[in-house]
C-alpha cells in the first residue's frame, strides 16, 4: 500500500505524547511549570516559571 508506515498529520497519540512531555528549561533542565496571572490591568498573562531565571 502507498502511505505505509509514514505517521499520520492527525496522529492524537504522538500530539498527546508530545504535549505531556512538556517543555524544559534552558538553564536547568526542569519542567517548565506554565501559570495565569493577571495584571494590573486586569489583563491575563501566561507565565512560565521554573528556577528564577526570566527567559
Amino acid at each position: 500500500m502507498a502511505g505505509e508506515g509514514k505517521k499520520s498529520k492527525t496522529n492524537v497519540a504522538a500530539r498527546q505524547e508530545a504535549k505531556a512531555a512538556g517543555q524544559k528549561c534552558r538553564y536547568c533542565g526542569k519542567k517548565v511549570e506554565v501559570v495565569m496571572t493577571l495584571t494590573a490591568t486586569g489583563r491575563k498573562q501566561m507565565v512560565r516559571k521554573c528556577c528564577g531565571a526570566s527567559a
